[in-house]
Parts: structure tokens; C-alpha cells; sequence
């Protein structure tokens, strides 16, 4: 099972990043001109990025702590301010950072096994 659920996430993560390249044949396209506040007059602001960030992270200590669970089924409390696209998103990534690194625990316990001849 867990097996077809890997497959899925990484054929989803590769649709998904597929998708997302695309290019504007408009030559007419220029770049906005940039303005640029040198003073902060309000709150920060919410960043999304680090808010994405700080989701995957949590959803692979989360999968780090439970292997044999889906990962995202329980939504960390990091990703409340993500909506569902997003979240889906972050566990796009944390699948895949945790197979990279099952991946890698794997390698490293078969060299271990075989003396390191691999």
C-alpha cells in the first residue's frame, strides 16, 4: 500500500512541477518597474513562502515519527495558515524529502551489509 502511495506522490509532484512550465509568446511583455519602501510602517507582513516551509518541515518530522502513517493525515498545526492547494503542495514535498531520505537510509544499511562494496 505504502508503496502505491509513494508512486502516486511522485507521479502527482512530476505532473504537478510539468504544469507549472509554461511561456508567454507575447513579446510585448515587460517587467513592472519595481517600487521599493525603505520603512516599515505596519505589522510584517505574512509570508508565504516560510509558512510553506515551515509546513513541510513539520509534515516530515511527522512522517519521521510515524513511518507507517500517510503522510499529512493529521494537519500539523505549522500548516493552519495554508489553504488546501498549498497544503497539498507541502505534501507533495514532504513525501518526497521522506523517500529521499528513506532512500538514502537504505543505501547507507546496505553498504553497511555488504562492507560497503555497492
Amino acid at each position: 500500500m505504502r508503496i502505491r502511495t509513494t508512486v502516486a506522490a511522485v507521479a502527482i509532484t512530476a505532473a504537478l512541477l510539468l504544469t507549472g512550465c509554461s511561456s508567454s509568446d507575447d513579446a510585448t511583455d515587460k517587467p513592472s518597474k519595481p517600487t521599493h519602501s525603505t520603512a516599515t510602517t505596519g505589522p510584517m507582513k505574512f509570508n508565504r513562502s516560510e509558512a510553506a516551509r515551515r509546513c513541510v518541515d513539520a509534515l516530515v518530522d511527522q512522517a519521521a515519527d510515524d513511518p507507517s502513517s500517510e503522510v499529512g493525515t493529521t494537519r500539523p498545526k505549522a500548516c493552519a495558515p495554508l489553504d488546501d492547494s498549498e497544503y497539498a503542495d507541502a505534501i507533495l514535498e514532504a513525501t518526497s524529502r521522506a523517500n529521499r531520505a528513506g532512500q538514502i537510509e537504505l543505501q547507507d544499511d546496505i553498504d553497511a551489509g555488504t562492507g560497503g562494496a555497492g
